[in-house]
């Protein structure tokens, strides 16, 4: 079954070949001839973007962080390889160096035991394709889609799931982002390198990178030997060289994860496109929701309509809870809440919120909410900007129907479909690859009535003009009976 919004790869390569064609059809009614020039820039950038490691003119692609303090990362490509991984693991635990280690399927394959090795060790294993062909993002999708899933088997096999995938020598391409997006993970590329061309030209690799070294880079290294005869303790030599350079210039070296703020693998399954992207933002979620006008209207309907209606002897339940920006006030209001909440990280961040404010009647619960386990019943059942996730909201509301009591109430907000709301879903499939869904009224009344709820009001608000517009919508309704 088909569960979540729809996966849309959008990206600013479609809207820049948008333009170019919209120019050119203006231009030619001055001179045909003109008309070639837009589209020719355009077909420029789509063949040049690729080479570029921090271009995201194909996909979002994480180059670097915004540090708040002198740190970076290190990470090695290649791998594992028998020649030189075992060292230099060595070599970083002498340090307390914690690095990430993109290392190719087939590679791993053949020794399993380096990548475990590298797990003991408390370091981070990135997808780096099966096969690490250079020319792969100028293949087909199927093939990527092969490379990316050859290489996740074999380190599931190892109790791992990477979410961070790098592309052979940082090539991106128009063909890679849905594949990413189908198996729940992010283009990670580099921001600094010394052009070492797979540790064949080793030479001054030290000092390339740490004069230039800037807070927030991710440095590129490797983890193989080219070539039979390879001099593994020259190698070594720079990479202590570097180590200690980037100490004394008063880096600190983090791990990846630490220093981009989002998980690079994980040992449960594969995430969801959405529980990718709010894990990825969770530590900045609250900061940034709030700035949103959205958000101040919501939390506006919300003190108004809805926390009056709380009291300590009643049971919540909320769907799509977040880091707990509405969780929380109804905790103080309500005699228990079971959160639900599809993004680990967001929901470890409500709990470490309701353990600093002693909050101890929240039952945080993660996962899909069209699949979890809810409980109840309940006298409330309440959503905040969630429905947008939710591939059939009929048989949502359905689900939730037996779960609430006698006269309980249903209170949701959600997207209302307008043009000003189109705007704002394109925007966010350029972000989030995915097309979130938004409601208008008669659906949403149809699909509440259709599970047997008594639907009490669905109002619009946000940019209205008369019954049109509209960004978001209130919902409150009612289960019959007393």
């Amino acid at each position: 079954m088909n569960r979540g919004p729809s996966i849309v790869p959008l990206a600013p390569a479609h809207l820049v070949g948008l333009g170019a064609f919209q120019a050119a059809a203006l231009l030619a009614l001055a001179d045909v001839r003109l008309a070639a020039l837009p589209l020719g820039i355009f077909i420029i950038l789509c063949f040049a973007a690729p080479l570029f490691p921090r271009s995201s003119f194909y996909l979002p692609v994480t180059y670097r962080a915004t540090a708040r303090g002198r740190a970076v990362a290190l990470t090695f490509d290649d791998g594992p390889d028998p020649d030189t991984t075992s060292a230099l693991l060595n070599l970083l635990k002498k340090h307390g160096v914690s690095a990430a280690f993109f290392v190719t399927g087939s590679r791993t394959a053949a020794r399993p035991d380096l990548v475990r090795m590298i797990l003991e060790q408390g370091h981070e294993i990135g997808n780096h394709s099966y096969n690490h062909s250079p020319l792969l993002m100028f293949g087909s999708a199927g093939r990527i889609r092969k490379e990316i899933a050859g290489t996740q088997e074999v380190l599931a096999r190892l109790g791992i799931t990477p979410l961070a995938f790098r592309p052979p020598v940082g090539i991106t391409g128009p063909r890679l982002w849905r594949p990413l997006l189908e198996s729940g993970m992010f283009c990670l590329n580099f921001s600094r390198r010394a052009r070492d061309a797979g540790n064949r030209r080793i030479g001054g690799l030290a000092k390339k990178i740490a004069r230039r070294a800037r807070p927030g880079d991710i440095v590129l290294l490797h983890d193989v030997a080219p070539s039979p005869g390879f001099d593994v303790r020259s190698w070594l030599g720079e990479i202590d060289s570097l180590i200690v350079s980037l100490k004394d210039r008063g880096f600190e070296i983090l791990p990846l994860s630490a220093l981009i703020g989002r998980p690079v693998m994980q040992s449960a399954a594969l995430s969801s496109p959405a529980s990718l992207f709010y894990g990825s933002i969770a530590g900045s979620y609250n900061k940034e929701r709030q700035k949103h006008t959205s958000w101040k209207k919501e939390r506006d309907l919300f003190n108004s309509n809805l926390l009056p209606l709380l009291n300590r002897g009643q049971a919540v339940l909320e769907l799509g809870a977040g880091t707990g920006l509405f969780t929380i006030p109804i905790a103080r209001r309500c005699g228990h809440i079971t959160a639900m909440e599809l993004s680990p990280l967001m929901a470890d961040l409500l709990k470490q919120t309701a353990a600093r404010e002693d909050i101890e009647n929240i039952d945080c619960r993660t996962g899909d909410i069209e699949l979890l386990d809810a409980g109840g019943p309940y006298d409330v059942i309440c959503s905040f900007s969630a429905l947008e996730y939710v591939a059939d909201t009929g048989a949502l509301f359905a689900r939730l129907f037996p779960l609430l009591k006698p006269g309980g109430i249903l209170y949701v907000t959600t997207a209302r479909r307008s043009l000003f709301r189109l705007f704002t879903q394109v925007g966010n499939a350029l972000r989030q690859g995915l097309w979130l869904r938004a409601h208008s009224r008669r659906s949403i009344e149809k699909a509440l009535t259709s599970a047997g709820f008594r639907p009490e009001r669905i109002s619009a608000h946000l940019l209205t003009c008369g019954h049109f517009g509209g960004m978001l919508l209130e919902v409150i309704a009612k289960k019959g009976g007393q």
